[in-house]
């Protein structure tokens, strides 16, 4: 299995297992997200997309930006949601949620977003112009397994804002009524 693809299958996982821990927090512990969150995680879900066109068609500059620019999206919305938390209304927490080694959901989102935006420029830089068009359609057994997981917790990310927010706008505590 080339290395490009072992990478890229990964990065697909990653996401996923941050997306496992966001819904670990929302069924586990009952901490629903906020619409500033379902958001966040509608840009992970994009940078995921961009992932899986490479696994499919090949990694191509297209591909990534859709990675670059979901994650542009993300890191837009994560920052927004930790100036909102630095200055909080006198009374309130400091923070949304439970944080995670000293850092709350979004900041951490912050990190991802750059991250993904770091490695996508990376891999456009330096990947191998032979490795650009994929040639080779097959596709292995891990390549599969990671998108067939990503897009079951897209289906469950579906479902769980549906039931959350049902067909209109979501806000803090539910559907806007």
């Amino acid at each position: 299995m080339n290395a490009l693809k072992i990478i890229n299958s990964s990065a697909i996982l990653i996401i996923c297992s941050i997306l496992i821990g966001a819904f670990y927090f929302q069924f586990g512990l009952h901490e629903d997200p906020c619409p500033l969150c379902l958001l966040q995680r509608i840009a992970m879900i994009a940078v995921i997309f961009g992932l899986c066109l490479n696994t499919y068609f090949g990694f191509k500059a297209e591909h990534f930006g859709i990675i670059i620019i979901s994650a542009l999206i993300g890191i837009t919305i994560s920052t927004r949601q930790v100036l909102l938390h630095i200055c909080p209304v006198p009374g309130e927490a400091a923070g949304y949620g439970s944080p995670i080694f000293g850092m709350y959901l979004y900041s951490w989102g912050v990190v991802i977003f750059a991250a993904s935006i770091l490695a996508s420029a990376i891999l456009l830089f330096f990947i191998p112009k032979a490795a650009v068009t994929r040639t080779d359609l097959k596709i292995s057994l891990f390549e599969k397994s990671a998108v067939y997981l990503a897009v079951l917790l897209i289906l469950i990310n579906v479902i769980a804002t549906l039931f959350e927010c049902q067909l209109g706008p979501c806000c803090d505590d539910g559907p806007c009524l």
